[in-house]
């Protein structure tokens, strides 16, 4: 008995490190994502005052496409990592 709840704790130690992963690259990955864009497009000289804002959309766009990706890569890093430890 005692070895079910230790792979229970086991298994819900390793579904907590995943979510909290997740979280953490789904806030990372997307916001340096979109300062890179805005980088590139001020540095390229297509960006800046007098623009249309066609720049900050694209980068907030690709901040949010990027999020639900970054999550389940952080996620499954983290499972990775567990399970390697193992």
């Amino acid at each position: 008995m005692s070895g079910e709840r230790t792979s229970a704790g086991r298994i819900g130690g390793i579904v907590l490190s995943a979510i909290a992963l997740g979280l953490g690259a789904m806030i990372v990955l997307p916001l340096g994502l979109a300062i890179g864009a805005l980088a590139l497009g001020h540095l390229a000289g297509g960006c800046g005052p007098g623009s249309s804002g066609g720049c900050e959309m694209g980068a907030a766009g690709l901040a949010i496409y990027a999020a639900l990706p970054s999550f389940a890569l952080g996620a499954a890093w983290s499972v990775f990592r567990s399970l390697r430890k193992r």
